[in-house]
């Protein structure tokens, strides 16, 4: 079985074919082009045309790569260019026709997350804490954790490409330049002393990147195996105020593409070293689109991390696991019975509706009131392995659209979440409303011109008098935002 990646990196885009030996993902091919995305925003934030278009022949071409591998297999990635970018919604449905498939925009905890993931699939087990670093082109990822897991991480607004333009935008090095871009670098990664400072790691390692960059100009220079030390930043530094400017920078080992953000690069790599006590670190080849492999291998064999994710959310809020499992069910009978065609031609929604069924009282945990509104809040805001921040902004939808009046859905109606998933969580929060089991009526469901007519037998209705109340209603709250939901008995 073959499995694709691709990372769309600040700085580089990545393109990563995997084949399944057993257990193991080894590599079949590899691409990557410099895009340099974080470097293509113009004075409002957004993406200039010049790098639109950069990024979509990228994308292009890596959709030949991709050889039509099934959607399932292939999971294609966004980081913080596309995080902070003001046009990102307008951009991202181009990006998406080019490559063929699509692409999450991912959190900075879930980046951090999947690299770390990345990392150890590829480092000889240890039971010993490790440090991972990982600096991208707009961010710089720290995690710590043991075996495959990370335990500790974060994201930090520094990369290599935004700290050079910030710094060194006119390509002159100076011993003033590159002190401020240490000393910015490092005030950004203080806050990060208590949970990732020395102590709490017993090895570091850094993943590709920068970390690769300088570790293979140690190597090419002789002055080790690709272990870099405080010693070797240093010698570093002097190089590079050697050289006065970017168009002079020319070390052993150094790739030309790597050339006009290495400065930047090695300020960030530096404040890493002095904030955090690194006194040496070592490579590790894994970084985001193995991490992106092994997590889409959870995905088609049935050990998905996000299975994992919506059970510590439902304990971590303390939920009555017997309704949620009850709605969950209802929801996903309902689903498939006014949408049969979305279920078969897409189960990955089916997915989406019964998680987001199984914590829609999550906000409980909050408050009994609005406690659907709560609930949205916890799943647009929590950290949830696995999710990407669409996958997230489409359960807390669905979450929020289970009761009241649905207005407040029509900004995510067609877009965010359809029609049919936000009746079908709605009935079936009807249905359970005593919060135990019941014998789910025959219901007929027919497509009719502008919505859906639901047909339940009569005598079921009788038998349960504040069902058929509400389900009365809910034909009226429908009809209030021009929606056809006719719920009829038979």
């Amino acid at each position: 079985m073959l499995l694709g990646a691709v990372d769309l990196g600040s700085n580089s885009f990545r393109v990563e074919i995997g084949r399944l030996e057993g257990d193991r993902i080894v590599t079949q091919s590899y691409w990557k082009e410099t895009v340099r995305l974080a470097g293509g925003f113009d004075k409002n934030g957004a993406l200039t045309p010049e790098i639109q278009a950069r990024a979509l022949a990228a994308l292009s071409r890596f959709n030949e790569r991709l050889a039509d591998l099934p959607a399932e297999r292939v999971r294609a990635v966004a980081t913080q260019a596309m995080r902070i970018a003001t046009n990102s919604a307008e951009f991202l449905p181009k990006a998406e026709a080019a490559l063929g498939y699509p692409i999450d925009i991912l959190s900075g905890h879930e980046e951090a997350r999947l690299v770390f993931k990345g990392c150890a699939q590829t480092l000889p087990p240890s039971s010993k804490r490790r440090l991972v670093v990982d600096i991208g082109g707009a961010s710089t990822e720290v995690i710590i954790g043991t075996g495959l897991d990370a335990q500790r991480y974060e994201s930090f607004r520094i990369g290599c490409v935004n700290t050079s333009i910030r710094f060194f935008e006119d390509g002159r090095i100076t011993p003033k330049a590159l002190e401020r871009a240490i000393t910015a670098c490092s005030a950004e990664l203080e806050e990060s002393i208590t949970a990732f400072g020395k102590g709490n790691y017993d090895e570091a390692f850094g993943s590709a990147g920068t970390f690769g960059a300088v570790s293979d100009i140690v190597r090419a220079l002789g002055w080790g195996e690709g272990e870099v030390t405080p010693e070797h930043l240093e010698r570093l530094r002097k190089m590079l105020l050697d050289a006065k400017d970017i168009k002079n920078i020319n070390f052993l080992g150094l790739k030309e593409d790597r050339r006009e953000v290495i400065a930047g690069g090695l300020a960030v790599l530096s404040a890493v070293y002095r904030v955090l006590g690194v006194e040496s670190m070592r490579p590790a080849s894994g970084a985001l689109r193995v991490g992106l492999l092994y997590d889409l291998l959870g995905r088609v064999s049935n050990r998905d991390t996000r299975d994992v994710t919506i059970d510590s959310v439902m304990e971590a809020t303390r939920l009555d696991r017997e309704q949620a499992g009850r709605v969950a069910k209802l929801t996903e009978k309902i689903y498939a019975a006014v949408n049969p065609d979305a279920v078969a031609e897409d189960p990955e929604k089916l997915k989406y509706l019964g998680w987001a069924a199984l914590v829609h009282e999550a906000g409980m945990a909050i408050s009994s009131s609005r406690y659907h509104r709560h609930g949205q809040y916890i799943l647009m805001n929590a950290d949830m392995p696995g999710f990407s921040r669409r996958e997230q902004d489409t359960m807390a939808a669905l979450v929020l659209s289970q009761r009241g009046t649905l207005k407040k859905m029509e900004p995510y109606l067609g877009t965010l979440v359809s029609p049919e998933a936000v009746l079908s969580i709605r009935l079936a929060v009807i249905f359970a409303h005593a919060r135990h089991d019941i014998a789910f009526p025959v219901m007929d469901v027919q497509r009719i011109p502008g919505g859906i007519r639901i047909r339940i037998e009569e005598g079921w209705l009788a038998k349960h008098p504040l069902t058929a109340y509400l389900l009365r209603e809910e034909t009226d709250l429908w009809s209030k935002i021009g929606k056809t939901v006719l719920i009829e008995k038979f």
